[in-house]
This record gives C-alpha cells, sequence and structure tokens, in this order.
C-alpha cells in the first residue's frame, strides 16, 4: 500500500471496516449499499481488532477500512487484486 490514504464514504461490497464505539472496537463486513453485518465485537484493543480485520481482509481478498469520522473511511490494508 502507497503512503497516501485512500477515503471513501461507502467501503464495497465484502470489504471490513473497524469501528470505535467508544471503550472498544467492532469489526463489521459492509454489504456495500451503507449496511454491514457484525463479525466481531468488544475488542478492548485497537491494535487487536486492526489484526482482526486485517486478517479477514487479506484471508478474503478484500480490502480494510477504519472510520476516519462521520460518514468516512480510510483503508488500512488492500488485498483485492484489481
Amino acid at each position: 500500500m502507497t503512503g497516501r490514504a485512500t477515503l471513501t464514504t461507502q467501503p464495497r461490497g465484502g470489504d471490513y471496516v473497524l469501528l470505535p464505539t467508544g471503550y472498544s472496537w467492532n469489526v463489521r463486513r459492509s454489504h456495500g449499499d451503507g449496511a454491514a453485518s457484525s463479525i466481531s465485537e468488544g475488542d478492548r484493543d485497537r491494535r487487536t481488532a486492526l489484526s482482526k480485520v486485517l486478517s479477514l481482509a487479506e484471508t478474503d481478498h478484500t480490502d480494510a477500512w477504519e472510520t476516519a469520522g462521520t460518514g468516512e473511511f480510510w483503508r488500512v490494508g488492500q488485498f483485492r487484486g484489481e
């Protein structure tokens, strides 16, 4: 991945997204239409949750995203062969 951040307002269907909840981190899988399914909830350590989202994305050959603010996401892992 390059040093420049890639931003989006809607991760593609199948991509994994890391979201904070205040005291923990959740991993969700995007449906591509603004909706997502919960994969993992309650990881207190960001590094653990980040490792999980990167591993899932690499295994499924998709991308991994983390929230960058309200309605924006930045890519933290790119595993999709485009």
